[in-house]
């Protein structure tokens, strides 16, 4: 099939010109067009513009979704202490590293690929947390107390992966000193003279329900169904 060349250019000059006439009358856009080379630049700026943000919102979708089934893998497995092998905590693939370069003497950061990137779960910063006291099985408070906790980069500082953010075992030293900086430590447990530690007695459950027993208190947050501003529980349990 033969193509006139000069019909297709009659018919592209015939749609750029009425596309400009448009863009003439357009606000704000009218402004930047003086003649027909300026109109022709400002055409192509705004069909590159509109094809950047095209890609750039299907990326964000393609990156929304493998987040989506990173975390989905986590809230489906088991809670174990087979976590500290997860596959973005001990490949350093999914991590950014800094190398000498010898004959610059300079710094490099090499940085992991994107897809890994957004395959990583996000740190936990905030948690709201209901706790109540148990004893003998039974719930001693007819309304939990209810703490807001946020966590500070001193917090996870010197976690391998900082990253990640901060470890269960932060979690629940901070819930120990706020119950025993409070009154009811002094009624529940001064006065009845019983044991109470970090480890048996503060008991913590992720957001499913899920009790997080202390052999996993190395393992950071996001890794144990747990992600910002998630409302979770808690018991002391005396």
């Amino acid at each position: 099939m033969v193509f006139n060349k000069s019909i297709l250019y009659k018919n592209y000059y015939g749609i750029e010109t009425k596309i400009l006439e448009k863009l003439k009358t357009t606000p704000y856009v009218h402004q930047f067009i003086h003649d027909r080379i300026s109109g022709r630049i400002t055409l192509f700026l705004i069909i590159m513009g509109s094809l950047a943000l095209v890609q750039e919102m299907w990326v964000s979708i393609e990156m929304t979704l493998l987040q989506k089934e990173a975390y989905d893998e986590l809230n489906i497995g088991r809670i174990d202490e087979g976590l500290r092998l997860h596959k973005v905590l001990v490949n350093d693939e999914y991590h950014s590293r800094e190398f000498l370069d010898e004959k610059s003497g300079i710094v490099i950061e090499e940085f992991e690929d994107r897809d890994k990137f957004f395959s990583k779960p996000v740190h936990v910063s905030n948690l709201y947390v209901d706790c109540n006291i148990s004893v003998s099985n039974e719930y001693v408070l007819e309304k939990p107390l209810k703490y807001h906790i946020e966590f500070l980069p001193e917090d996870f500082e010197n976690e391998k992966r900082p990253e990640f953010g901060c470890s269960l075992g932060v979690l629940r030293l901070k819930l120990y000193h706020l119950f025993k900086d409070s009154e009811l430590y002094d009624e529940f447990i001064k006065t009845s003279g019983k044991k109470f530690t970090i480890s048996n007695n503060v008991v913590i459950y992720n957001r499913f329900k899920e009790e997080l027993p202390a052999k996993l208190d190395d393992i950071q947050l996001c890794f144990l169904k747990i992600e910002t501003k998630d409302r979770i529980k808690c018991d002391f349990i005396i």
